[in-house]
């Protein structure tokens, strides 16, 4: 049922079905390269989240024309309240959530929950996908556009096969990162796996998180993919600037993953702090929850924040952190992700400060980009030498910072990320280059676009 004011259906499953056809590689030949087409966006969750894939996806459609698209996913927004509004970009959207799982709130739901999944797999992920077909149907869509993760990955090909219209992919982590959050029992993964092969094969195109993944996807599965990512619009205001209040001040937005490259650092600035050789040193964290202290290192945890707000809170840091996973468990995670924080640090023109592996694909883009300084280990002395490394070079920040909205310039931005995603759907960016301000189509009157906060 609807709640009022949401636009967000919650259906029940259908009685009876349909045999779907298969899309034909090649369908979107048969499409009107001068006009947008009309999308079903088929995610596991629904576009507005504050992480991962569902900022980009939110930020995509702020700048699609309202009207173009429809929205069928199997969770509301990460962290979304029936009390609150809908995100911008779902607001007189037609959406519907049709979950896969059911809530169990039962004691010893753990030690059933595996079975539980796979038969949602096998059983519920059908009539879900009947449901999806005729959402698509009734909105009159011309491509599906999904996520090939989580829920989403079992609809994917099934719906778009039963509305006969292409199936454009995007992978926003690799299997090997979410399959192993322990969620998912073996007989579930192995048949994820193998929908995750059969969807990228199936798709008629495909965007990948970063070059990383693009390259190893082309040599593992032979598919070409473009990159698509976040982008703000606009750096930070002055963002060159670096306010001096007698400490030095580190910033640092989204998640707080990886502890062991927390905890590391926390070692290594309460070291510098008791030696008493540099201003102080804090860290400033934008986001809601911050699960580390230590007590020679001040924290202070803003929450969220607007976009352009939180930017300019950013630019007012001395450098931004980048932690990523060291252990092996998450190696071909860290290879293959590109993380949202990038280029928040970049649209803020602030240093980054990366921590993590040398095989991570970010680490690779502050190398190339020259925006920052890179520690490879755990061990506190390294981490403490390049603390202070930044901690003590002005002149090394400034000419980082210049990198930064350089690179943001160049590469990081909505009119890189829109016109990704025109080459992603098959459109000339023309029709998407004007979109940056207003989501609507020329002789239409538009709703002004608001940024989201992209925080993984």
């Amino acid at each position: 049922m609807t709640k009022p004011g949401t636009n967000c259906d919650a259906e029940a499953p259908f009685t009876s079905a349909t045999r779907a056809g298969r899309v034909q590689r090649g369908t979107m030949e048969g499409l009107d390269m001068d006009r947008l087409p009309k999308l079903l966006v088929l995610s596991t969750s629904l576009p507005g989240s504050r992480h991962g894939g569902g900022v980009v996806m939110d930020a995509v459609l702020r700048r699609y024309p309202k009207g173009r698209y429809a929205c069928f996913a199997t969770r509301p927004p990460e962290g979304w309240q029936p009390s609150q509004e809908l995100p911008e970009s779902l607001r007189g959207v037609p959406c519907v959530v049709a979950p896969l799982m059911p809530q169990v709130h039962l004691r010893g739901a753990r030690f059933y929950m595996p079975l539980l999944r796979f038969l949602s797999l096998r059983a519920v992920a059908p009539v879900r996908a009947i449901q999806g077909i005729r959402f698509g149907r009734q909105h009159g869509v011309e491509m599906v556009w999904a996520e090939l993760q989580g829920d989403a990955l079992v609809l994917a090909m099934p719906v778009a096969r039963g509305l006969g219209i292409p199936l454009v992919g995007t992978v926003w982590d690799d299997p090997a990162g979410w399959l192993a959050d322990g969620n998912y029992d073996r007989l579930s993964r192995r048949l994820l796996e193998g929908r995750f092969r059969e969807s990228l094969s199936a798709a008629d195109a495909l965007s990948t998180a970063g070059e990383a993944m693009q390259s190893a996807y082309e040599k593992e599965y032979g598919v070409s993919s473009v990159v698509l990512r976040h982008g703000f619009h606009k750096p930070a205001p002055a963002a060159e600037l670096t306010p001096r209040n007698g400490s030095i001040t580190i910033g640092f937005v989204g998640s707080a993953y990886g502890r062991d490259a927390w905890e590391a650092l926390f070692a290594a600035i309460a070291s510098l702090n008791e030696s008493h050789t540099l201003p102080p040193i804090r860290v400033r964290v934008f986001g809601n929850a911050f699960p580390y202290s230590h007590d020679g290192v001040p924290v202070e945890v803003c929450g969220w924040q607007p976009a352009q707000v939180m930017l300019q809170e950013l630019a007012g840091t001395d450098f931004c952190y980048l932690p990523y996973w060291f252990g092996p468990a998450k190696r071909r995670h860290t290879q293959l992700s590109f993380p949202n924080k990038f280029e928040t640090y970049l649209a803020a023109g602030r240093p980054v400060l990366f921590h993590g592996p040398a095989y991570a694909g970010v680490a690779q883009a502050v190398r190339e980009h020259a925006v920052g300084v890179c520690v490879h280990s755990l061990q506190q002395e390294a981490v403490a030498a390049a603390v202070e490394k930044l901690a003590r070079g002005p002149a090394l920040r400034a000419s980082l910072s210049r990198a930064a909205l350089r690179a943001f310039y160049a590469e990081f931005n909505a009119r890189v990320m829109m016109e990704q995603f025109a080459q992603l759907i098959g459109v000339g960016p023309h029709l998407l280059a004007n979109t940056t301000e207003d989501n609507r189509l020329p002789g239409q009157a538009g709703t002004h676009v608001r940024e989201s906060v992209p925080l993984l």
